[in-house]
């Protein structure tokens, strides 16, 4: 499994190395998906790396709460809790 961060990465630097003709191609398609759904790319790929990052804090904030309960029930608590927190954050 790839962490997202370099699959958001991984997309930039794909993008800057491509033959002149596929970037050209490439950036056809980005236009034209652009025009049609009124987003960019960078858009796209800054608003899931903002996501993930949100997601990151979210986890480790919940993760510092189930290490600080005092007893193993209420830190079960606590990760079902942040679980439910965190799927209702997207």
């Amino acid at each position: 499994c790839i962490p997202l961060r370099d699959v958001v990465d991984g997309y930039r630097r794909v993008y800057r190395r491509l033959h002149p003709f596929e970037k050209v191609v490439a950036d056809l398609t980005v236009r034209a998906r652009q025009k049609r759904d009124g987003l960019t790319l960078d858009q796209v790929l800054d608003e899931i790396h903002e996501g993930r990052k949100e997601l990151l804090l979210f986890g480790k904030d919940w993760g510092a709460r189930c290490k600080a309960a005092p007893t193993a029930r209420e830190a079960a608590a606590f990760l079902e809790e942040g679980e439910d927190a965190m799927y209702n954050l997207f």
